[in-house]
């Protein structure tokens, strides 16, 4: 305290210089570690001295954290804080390829009538060359394929239009570097004949030295089902791994009945052995599904490859018709619009990259063994490029 002459120092006030130097002391003796001088608490005169802890020297030159301290009990009737919300989990991205929205109609759509156009009518089928009661029965179902390796993953048709020359190793060369998994050439048809000779001894070993799989296509109207199954025969004999029967609707004169779809097929099944039988049908409308005799092919084909050229429609939804209604009886193999519908009444115009991604992504999110394009003759640049780019053998996510 203070006095006229100077200052006079309590009892407490002595106390406490006394600490202040023995704390002095300590630190002095700890110099060199990582310690920190304390500073003694400030007392008010008259208040009891407080007990000085004696100090010990750290042997460590490592800080040492504080103990942790356990947040104080809420004063009576003030709420505990809310419990801090756990960490949100790890975002993980799924595997596979972004799902692929729908498509907004194209430029062009609806494609509107040419001035003075007629109603299509199909023209009456001519008598078939083999009459219904001359056919022989249809053998019974056996075995199909040991496995749809040649037909899953990606591929592409070619035409292969007769009297035209096929450039076989850039067609090769062009779908291994693409990434696909299948070339589907035709062979034959019952206008034409037999003309896979001229192109499948040249393309069965070159495709196969490239790790692709050959299947052959042949257009058959069914006159005469057994001389049509000879052809499936000759390309079967030549080493293809799958054969694809292309069956149309009378509309494009085939005489599609039940008993010559079902003898045809029994037949190629015959001759294909354990190899693939694909049967490449007109898509499910609700109008074919009523005339046309998906159910027969069950019992001899091993998968409905169908044809899903969409134009004007959504592709996605043309396929997800197709995979419901044919997915019921065999497995499904998409094929896509791979070329230009105007010359045909569709949109003119080819197929966008977007719209032939959205028919990939669709048909392997519903379970499609596998999907292709028709035709490598008139596909569009960006169409090639989405069939190269989609990732078919990636997980869908």
């Amino acid at each position: 305290m203070m006095t006229d002459t100077g200052w006079v120092m309590t009892s407490a006030e002595r106390l406490l210089s006394v600490t202040a130097a023995a704390v002095l002391v300590v630190a002095t003796i700890s110099a060199g570690t990582a310690q920190t001088v304390p500073t003694a608490a400030v007392v008010e005169a008259g208040d009891p001295a407080p007990a000085v802890a004696p100090a010990v020297p750290s042997l460590s030159t490592e800080a040492v954290a504080p103990p942790a301290q356990a947040a104080p009990p809420p004063a009576p009737g003030v709420p505990a804080p809310p419990a801090a919300p756990p960490p949100a989990p790890e975002q993980v991205a799924p595997a596979g390829p972004i799902p692929a929205p729908p498509e907004p109609p194209q430029a062009g759509c609806p494609v509107r009538k040419r001035p003075g156009a007629t109603p299509f009518v199909a023209k009456p089928l001519p008598a078939p060359a083999v009459p219904d009661d001359a056919l022989p029965a249809a053998l019974p179902p056996g075995p199909k394929a040991a496995d749809l390796d040649a037909v899953s993953g990606k591929g592409i048709w070619v035409t292969n239009w007769p009297g035209t020359k096929l450039d076989i190793p850039a067609i090769v060369e062009r779908t291994r570097r693409a990434g696909l998994q299948s070339i589907w050439v035709r062979t034959g048809g019952s206008r034409q004949g037999y003309y896979g000779d001229r192109v499948l001894p040249k393309l069965v070993p070159a495709a196969h030295a490239a790790g692709l799989k050959v299947i052959a296509w042949d257009f058959p109207f069914l006159s005469d089902p057994v001389l049509d199954a000879e052809r499936a025969k000759a390309a079967l004999d030549t080493g293809i791994d799958a054969f694809a029967p292309d069956v149309e609707t009378s509309a494009e004169g085939t005489h599609a009945t039940p008993q010559r779809v079902s003898l045809y097929l029994s037949l190629v099944r015959s001759y294909a052995g354990e190899r693939p039988v694909a049967a490449t049908v007109p898509r499910p409308t609700p109008l074919r599904r009523k005339s046309f005799p998906y159910d027969a092919f069950q019992p001899y084909a091993d998968l409905f490859v169908p044809m899903v050229y969409w134009s004007c429609n959504e592709p996605g939804a043309l396929v997800e018709q197709s995979l419901t209604e044919l997915g019921r009886w065999l497995p499904v193999a998409p094929v896509g619009q791979g070329y230009d519908m105007g010359t045909e009444g569709g949109r003119a115009g080819l197929p966008t990259r977007a719209e032939t991604w959205r028919f990939l992504d669709v048909a392997k999110r519903g379970g499609a063994v596998g999907a292709s394009l028709w035709t490598i003759e008139k596909v569009g640049d960006g169409q090639f490029g989405a069939l190269t780019d989609y990732p078919w053998d990636q997980p869908a996510g």
